[in-house]
C-alpha cells in the first residue's frame, strides 16, 4: 500500500493510491483517486473512496477477506497522511 496526498485549504488537490498484496499484481486505485480529488480530507470521504475502489471486486471464497483488507488499508493510509487517524480499526 502506498499513498500520497496534496491538500489545499482542507480539500484534496491531488492524490495517488496504490495497492499491493490484494491481487495478482499491484495496481493504482484510480477510482479512489478520482473520487477524492476535490473532496474534503476526512474519514467519511476516505471510506467512500475505498468502497468505490472495491465496488467491482469479484473475490473467490479463498480471498474474499482481501476486499475488506484493501478498504481498511486505503482508509488507514489516508488517515495517516492527514493526521486524522483515530487509532481504531477502519
Amino acid at each position: 500500500m502506498a499513498a500520497a496526498l496534496s491538500i489545499v485549504n482542507g480539500t484534496i488537490a491531488d492524490v495517488r493510491v496504490a495497492l499491493g498484496g490484494v491481487a495478482t499484481k499491484p495496481w493504482r486505485a484510480r477510482r479512489s483517486e478520482d473520487f477524492l480529488v476535490g473532496a474534503v480530507a476526512e474519514r467519511e470521504n476516505f471510506a467512500m473512496a475505498a468502497r468505490v475502489e472495491m465496488a467491482d471486486a469479484r473475490p473467490t471464497a479463498m480471498n474474499a477477506f482481501k476486499v475488506e483488507l484493501a478498504q481498511r488499508a486505503i482508509i488507514r493510509a489516508l488517515e495517516t497522511l492527514t493526521g486524522n487517524g483515530s487509532g481504531s480499526p477502519a
